[in-house]
């Protein structure tokens, strides 16, 4: 049985010091580390915003009980507010002051993870040295035990070797402008490390989970293949060309197969699986389970769009149907670079899949799968000559016949056809773009000014920041905050924004807290409202509170108010 989040919520509150202002002096204070994209120690954040004691079960889900009187933490919130905001200005000339506000800063949700690629080198190699793996001595690539020799030789401790290794595996140290592009080695990261990353799915969620914890975030939602058992299936199924007009006839097959529901049963088994070996891993049983357990985490389906047609197609079959069977999937995606020949020759097919699935499954209610897409993460100058204008229609494909509800990215919308007419067509139909600052510069060398990140803020399209590959990227999401303010210059309200938007736009259950998120400032569901004297993320009313209890959407986002709350008390 799940615990409560609001109930800790408010214990959090009856043992929270009480504040009647807050100080308008100083900024926040340095770490050991001053690099922003680097985590800055963990005694930064000891007690920045409270860790609920609650446990989110396998579904990553909070719900509500009831606890003792709270008090309020913090009496003025406009000026804590502010407080906050000249702290974070005062912060920004300052590397390791500016680490230290945006990573103890509440920070919402991480909606674009891909899990292989969130956990840093040294992590994998003390996980490969844990196994016995040795590594090869030219291509920096894993390999198993029994491969270990003369060219593989075993992980070391530290030295030149260790260092080549970490480059190899991630952005560490890369310089731009040599023989070899950020895209080209940013993509070759993964099959080095692969053979560590693929034993230990489990290991991985953990890191995830407590490297959010560390942070002051919430929730993830985390990328990585799923519905493979589907897939094969499919490929066995199928033996002719896959195309737009047979998908019915393909689909058909595919059920009446009568290993089907088996295949479906066993990728259902991989979620439920992974939703709950990651928390024993943690120990999230015992009394004093790490704060990395109250990290809500969900996963998304991730389907490489340069696999096989036949497989593919399986694999997002199998997505709606284990979505409908277990609440630990909420998405699916399509990843590998969206440049690549393969995935730019089959994109239609990818999108006409998507929209015959989105008629069968979610116009009928059999699935309530969401689809978020990576679109537009295209920049000319890594276009294949054959495919010259492949920035031109992506991300309107993805949301008009994709059904995308989230977009990846979004990096080239400007240069799509009537690019200011798909912009109100995002913002009214509230797709949200999931930015991810540190890898567009990295890949596609994007960033600054040319980022389209402001044109997106103009037309009042919902924005959050999220990590991509974290790991690879030598970042985190205090790293993105902290590039947020450093290279797109937004302040501390802009980045409350964009972590409610995380929130808002996250695939949870529940209906919001939100009447409104406009930039005027956020307007709760009427009995959210607060009473005199109290606000948002106070300790809730009885009928706030009975909404609550309706919706781990809004528990989630009545917790967040609350550790900003908890924070700007402490400006």
């Amino acid at each position: 049985m799940r615990a409560s989040l609001l109930a800790v919520t408010l214990a959090a509150f009856a043992s929270a010091l009480v504040v009647v202002g807050c100080s308008s002096a100083g900024s926040a204070s340095p770490t050991d580390n001053g690099d922003p994209d680097a985590s800055p120690d963990a005694a930064a954040t000891a007690d920045a915003g409270h860790n609920p004691a609650s446990d989110l079960g396998p579904d990553g889900g909070p719900s509500t009980k009831d606890a003792g009187p709270p008090k309020v933490p913090c009496a003025n919130a406009t000026a804590c507010e502010q407080a906050a905001d000249d702290n974070l200005k005062a912060a920004s000339g300052n590397a390791a002051a500016l680490a230290a506000f945006v990573k103890a800063m509440p920070k919402g949700g991480d909606l674009h993870n891909h899990l292989t690629g969130a956990v840093y080198a040294e992590t994998y190699l003390d996980l490969a040295k844990k196994d016995g793996d040795c590594i090869n001595t030219s291509s920096y690539s894993a390999v198993f035990a029994n491969q270990c020799g003369a060219t593989n030789q075993p992980v070391p401790a530290a030295g030149m070797f260790f260092d080549q290794i970490v480059s190899a595996w991630s952005m560490q140290g890369f310089v731009p402008g040599g023989a070899q592009s950020g895209h080209d080695h940013f993509f070759a990261t993964f099959g080095k490390y692969g053979a560590v990353a693929g034993g230990h799915r489990d290991d991985t969620i953990a890191d995830v989970a407590k490297r959010a914890a560390d942070e002051n975030q919430l929730y993830v939602e985390t990328m990585f293949n799923l519905g493979k058992n589907v897939g094969t299936l499919a490929a066995a199924v199928w033996t002719t060309t896959v195309t737009a007009d047979i998908l019915q006839t393909f689909y058909d097959a595919l059920l009446a197969d009568p290993g089907f529901a088996g295949a479906v049963a066993n990728d259902v088994a991989v979620v439920n699986d992974a939703s709950t070996r990651y928390r024993t891993n943690l120990g999230c049983g015992s009394a004093g389970k790490p704060a990395a357990c109250d990290v809500g985490v969900r996963f998304v389906s991730q389907v490489a769009r340069t696999g096989a047609l036949d497989q593919l197609f399986g694999q997002l079959v199998s997505s709606f149907e284990m979505a409908a069977k277990t609440p630990g999937i909420v998405a699916l995606n399509l990843s590998s670079p969206e440049d690549d020949t393969t995935s730019l020759k089959n994109y239609d097919l990818h999108m006409a899949m998507l929209d015959f699935l989105y008629q069968k499954y979610t116009v009928t209610n059999l699935s309530p799968l969401h689809i978020t897409l990576h679109a537009g993460e295209l920049a000319p100058k890594f276009l294949p000559p054959a495919y010259p204008d492949a920035n031109t229609f992506h991300i309107r494909k993805a949301v008009e016949v994709g059904h995308a509800e989230r977009i990846g990215h979004g990096l080239d919308i400007l240069s799509e056809t009537d690019a200011q007419g798909l912009l109100d067509e995002m913002k009214t139909a509230n797709v949200m773009v999931e930015v991810c600052l540190s890898s567009n510069i990295q890949i596609l060398e994007v960033g600054g000014a040319n980022h389209p990140l402001g044109e997106y803020l103009k037309h009042g399209v919902p924005v959050a920041l999220a990590t991509d590959d974290q790991g690879v990227s030598r970042s985190s999401m205090a790293g993105e905050y902290a590039r947020a303010v450093t290279d797109q210059k937004l302040g501390y309200r802009d980045l409350k924004s964009l972590a409610r938007n995380s929130l808002e736009h996250a695939f949870l259950p529940g209906p919001t807290l939100w009447q409104s998120l406009s930039a005027m400032g956020p307007i709760p569901v009427v009995d959210c409202t607060p009473a005199a004297g109290m606000g948002l993320g106070d300790p809730p009313s009885v009928a706030c509170k009975a909404f609550l209890d309706t919706s781990e959407r809004a528990t989630m986002q009545w917790e967040l108010e609350h550790r900003f709350v908890v924070f700007e008390s402490k400006q």
